[in-house]
């Protein structure tokens, strides 16, 4: 088995290489730029790649300075114990469950412990069963009917809610669907191409299994922080510039998880929840801005953004490149 952490923390080492180089061997005269934008998983990817950068420019010299500006993470994992307890609320909210399952969690599950009872396992597999028959990941579209697909078959659902519990359970790793729910299983077919993995200088002992999106030989999350809170609290006292973003469909990392988990860091609020705008009078979506941290949500999209919204999502990347905020008035 492969700790997905430490496939995370060699990742953090290559990455940290690739910009210390690229700073160096810059043409410009000011020191390369960087800023992150991405989404779930990398909730505790990018956080931590952005601390290593931050611890690393206090000891560096100015040619080694990476001049980090910030990064702007979606529908991302940031702290078990809030994503654990949001998923249920957000499922029961939007009548996904029904009060008897949601009731019967909520009185067998503690959400601040690692292990899962019984009980509350057996809780959860209700729940679970429910998202066979929906997209986990974005409720209000279809799910792949492909007859030819793999999606068409039942996918198997994670047991566990918190990462650290995942590797307690086997089939935990549902892909995602973007706009084509069938959109995975394109992505595979491209892969498994022998002219393709001899592009990418892969599976050269010519082995006859098939590629996936992810293997259950990486299973192990015991080493994973539970929360990524402390490092964004850090970061963003730092003075760097942080965005959250949520797609407000997404039922996997949902936004009431991530309003939660933004509530913990206990951040002064500096704007008010308002509404912002893509064009005229149609609403994209909300934003609250904190000190040191802006959280905007995107109407109507599921867990990858940019397969749902892409107007909304060039939108928002646009304007946090720029260092502007989202249009509150409609134009």
């Amino acid at each position: 088995m492969i700790s997905i952490h430490l496939v995370m923390q060699s990742q953090l080492r290559i990455h940290m290489h690739f910009l210390s180089t690229g700073s160096k061997d810059s043409h410009s005269s000011n020191p390369m730029t960087s800023t992150f934008l991405e989404k779930a998983m990398l909730g505790h990817y990018v956080p931590q790649l952005a601390e290593v950068i931050f611890d690393s420019n206090k000891k560096a010299s100015k040619e080694d300075h990476i001049n980090l500006k910030g990064f702007a993470i979606g529908n991302a994992l940031l702290d078990d114990v809030t994503n654990s307890r949001g998923m249920i609320e957000y499922a029961w909210d939007h009548a996904v469950i029904s009060d008897r399952v949601y009731d019967n969690i909520i009185s067998k599950c503690n959400f601040s412990v690692e292990e899962l009872s019984d009980d509350c396992n057996d809780a959860f597999d209700e729940y679970y069963a429910v998202y066979r028959l929906i997209d986990m990941y974005s409720l209000y579209t279809p799910t792949c009917v492909d007859s030819n697909s793999s999606s068409s078959r039942q996918r198997h659902l994670i047991k566990g809610i918190s990462p650290q519990m995942l590797s307690k359970f086997d089939g935990w790793h549902k892909r995602l669907a973007g706009y084509d729910p069938c959109i995975s299983d394109y992505t595979e077919v491209y892969l498994n191409r022998p002219d393709v993995q001899a592009a990418l200088h892969v599976n050269v002992t010519k082995k006859s299994h098939k590629w996936t999106h992810c293997s259950n030989a990486i299973l192990i999350w015991n080493d994973s922080p539970a929360s990524m809170l402390p490092t964004i609290k850090k970061l963003a006292a730092g003075g760097i510039r942080i965005w959250v973003y949520s797609g407000d469909t997404d039922g996997r990392v949902p936004v009431t998880a991530t309003r939660y988990a933004l509530k913990k860091l206990g951040l002064k609020t500096v704007k008010e929840w308002t509404a912002w705008y893509t064009s005229k009078q149609v609403v994209g979506g909300w934003t609250i801005e904190y000190d040191g941290l802006t959280f905007v949500t995107i109407r109507g999209a599921g867990h990858e953004v940019p397969s749902f919204k892409p107007k909304e999502a060039l939108q928002l990347i646009e304007h946090f490149m720029a260092n502007k905020k989202l249009p509150q008035k409609p134009f």
